[in-house]
Formats: structure tokens, sequence, C-alpha cells
């Protein structure tokens, strides 16, 4: 009998382990975001297909913080506030951010195109195999929209 289980559990141990594949994280960093629009951004953000990006190098309000390489916050085509990061995960460089062109934005250095048609911001060409990162806490509170993670 302690054959048999021993043969059994070595069997489940092995199927376990070869059918466990820790997925790829993004190679994009976990960095702080905290983004309050201005009342003017927040009316260029009413309608479908707009966006308005932050980056380095600009001045904002104190207390800003912008992720890894700055934060693109757009309205999809269903209307939906989103907010990703401006770096390209090919890259992975805070230097090296899309170019965006609604409905997509497109990395200047390797070509990947991101579909930001509904929010997902994935590869539709080019060398990428991840998303743009997204910051899931986008809010529309009165007249500013707020992001932070």
């Amino acid at each position: 009998m302690n054959r048999f289980a021993y043969i059994v559990f070595s069997a489940v141990f092995f199927m376990s382990i070869s059918s466990c594949r820790e997925e790829e994280e993004n190679p994009i960093p976990n960095r702080t975001v905290n983004v309050n629009t201005s009342y003017s951004d927040y009316m260029q953000l009413r309608n479908a297909g707009s966006h308005i990006e932050y980056k380095y190098g600009n001045f904002y309000a104190a207390g800003t913080l912008l992720g890894y390489g700055g934060i693109l916050i757009f309205r999809d085509y269903d209307n939906k506030l989103h907010a990703a990061d401006l770096a390209c995960p090919v890259e992975a460089d805070e230097n090296v951010t899309v170019e965006v062109n609604m409905p997509y934005a497109i990395c200047p250095q390797c070509n990947t195109k991101y579909d930001l048609t509904f929010g997902f911001c994935t590869p539709v060409s080019g060398p990428g195999n991840f998303a743009l990162k997204i910051y899931q806490s986008v809010f529309e509170a009165g007249d500013y929209i707020q992001v932070r993670n």
C-alpha cells in the first residue's frame, strides 16, 4: 500500500509542478501615481476618444506623481475612463514613451502599436507582448479626474 501511495503522490506532485507556470509580470516597474486633473483637462476628457498625457518635465500641482514614464488618461469608445503608463513595455525605459493618436498608442522606438479602443491597451502589431501598464484607480469626481494606485 505504501508503494501505491508513493506512486500516486509522485504522479500528482509531478503534474502539479509541470502545470504551474508563473505568469510573466509587465516589465514596467510599480511606481506611485497621484494625479488630479485641472478643470480644463477634465473638460477636455469629456468625450469618447479624448486623452491627456501627463509627462515628466512639465509642472504640476504639488504631490503629483506620474508613475514610471508618465500617465495617459483617456476615455475609450465606450465612454469609460482609463489610465495607463506612457512607458513602452518592450523598451521598459522611462524615457521611451508611446505617442498617442486615438485609438492607438505607438512606440517610436520599437513601433509596437497598442489599441486603446476599449481600454485594454494591448499590442496589435510590433514586437510587444505586454499591454501598457494600466492603473485601475481612476475616479471622476465632480469637475476633475483622480488617478491613484
